[in-house]
Order: C-alpha cells, then structure tokens, then sequence
C-alpha cells in the first residue's frame, strides 16, 4: 500500500501541477521523519517560533530546545480560560512541565492541585495493550520522577498543591472544589477513566478536561477510556493534531 501511494505521488510529481510536486516531496519526507520518531511542520506557521512561549518553558529548564506542540497547545487552552472561576489540576505530573504551563498562562494566584503517585505508571490492564507488537507497550512504573524533584522543578509557583499517590486514591480531598482546566496525562486506561469521571462532573462551564495521550497508539487505553467517559457523559471527545483528546463542559 505504501509503496503504490508513493508510485502515484511519484508519478504526478513528474506530470502534475506544482502543488502535486509539493505534496510527493512532503509524503516522502514524512515518511522518512516518522521513521526516526520525528515530525514535520508547515515552516510559514508561526508557533513554532513563539518567543513568549519559549520564554515560559525556558524559565522551567533553560536548555529547553524547541517549541514542543502539545505544551504550547495547552498553554494556548490554559490562556483562553483564565476568564473562569475555578481551580485547575493536573493528574500524572512527570517532572511538572505541564503543570509549569498551565500555572504560567493563568498569571494568577488560584491553587493548582497535582495528583501523581511520583513512582511511575500503574499497572497496565488489557486495555492497554497496543493493537500491534511494532508498538511497545508501556510497563509499570515508567517515567517516575521523585515528587521533591517536581516541588523544586516548580518552585516559582507557590499556589501548587501536591497529593502523592495512586490515582484515584486522595482524590476525595478536592471532592468539593470545582475546576476550569483539568489535564489528564496517565498513559492506562483506569487512571484515565478514573479521573475524567471525577473531574468532568466538577468543571465549570466552559471548562476544559485534557487528556494527553489520547492520540497516541501507545496509549489505547487512554483513548477507550476517554471515548468511554465522554458518552456516558454525553459529549465528544474532540482529537486535535498534536495527539490530545479535548472535552469541553
């Protein structure tokens, strides 16, 4: 199949229009990036060049290389609801950028609440498990990262609360709060639909759950998860290009 579509693109960059040229020149350079785990984009998009969003993520780690699109999708959703009432959390905190972003695009001083068990993933069940064996399935206790490393990575922000511990474990100690942004970034299925079902139901209207890794074919139990949730709350989760899944209060 791959190489007919590339017979085809081929052929009509030989014959073709000048955009058909372009696009044969894109499909194989695509290719070949999404061989070596990379990705390319449009160079005439601006974002990739943000100087504010870079300053903001250079201020958590000053090495940081490059514009990544999922940070800055989320710092842009962040910004569009600091108009709300509401706390803003985040469950799966891996080091704190996330929650770094989403602390720096609101600029106030509301409590920002971070659930991890700062030991890694959980157990995966048979959700999880990624339809194809070209696809490493995610095991326990990845991307841990100590919670005294998270509290100094997020030292500049002295509103965030930590609760270390298995999702959904101390979720009961916000039970009577209510959210306008919540980010969801826990790879399995139950830590997803554990914390979309509690969160949603405490967003305010017009917010905004998150999920992280719902486009990833690392992750299907994120996106079941989500799917799953979303129905039985009556919405639809809405996939953006970077890989996450959106639902909207």
């Amino acid at each position: 199949m791959q190489l007919r579509k590339l017979l085809r693109y081929g052929y009509r960059s030989l014959t073709g229009e000048p955009h058909e040229k372009r696009d044969f020149s894109f499909y194989v350079m695509n290719q070949l990036a999404k061989w070596l785990d990379m990705r390319i984009y449009n160079k005439h998009t601006n974002w990739q060049d943000d100087r504010d969003f870079l300053a903001v993520m250079r201020r958590f780690d000053p090495r940081y290389p490059r514009i990544k699109e999922r940070q800055f999708f989320l710092y842009n959703l962040a910004r569009s609801l600091r108009h709300l009432p509401g706390e803003t959390a985040e469950c799966g905190a891996l080091g704190g950028a996330s929650s770094h972003v989403i602390m720096s695009a609101f600029e106030d001083d509301r409590p920002h609440h971070i659930f991890d068990s700062f030991s890694g993933l959980s157990e995966p069940t048979e959700h999880d498990k990624p339809e194809t064996t070209e696809v490493r399935a995610l095991q326990a206790g990845e991307f841990a990262s100590p919670l005294e490393a998270t509290r100094r990575n997020l030292a500049e922000h002295p509103h965030a609360v930590f609760y270390k511990g298995w999702i959904p474990e101390r979720f009961d100690e916000v039970a009577d709060k209510q959210f306008c942004l919540v980010s969801v970034d826990v790879d399995f299925y139950e830590p997803t639909r554990d914390s979309v079902l509690f969160f949603f139901p405490r967003l305010v209207a017009g917010g905004a759950l998150v999920c992280d890794d719902y486009g990833f074919s690392t992750c299907p139990g994120a996106k079941k998860a989500m799917d799953e949730a979303a129905e039985s709350l009556g919405r639809k989760v809405i996939h953006v290009p970077t890989g996450q899944g959106l639902i909207l209060k």
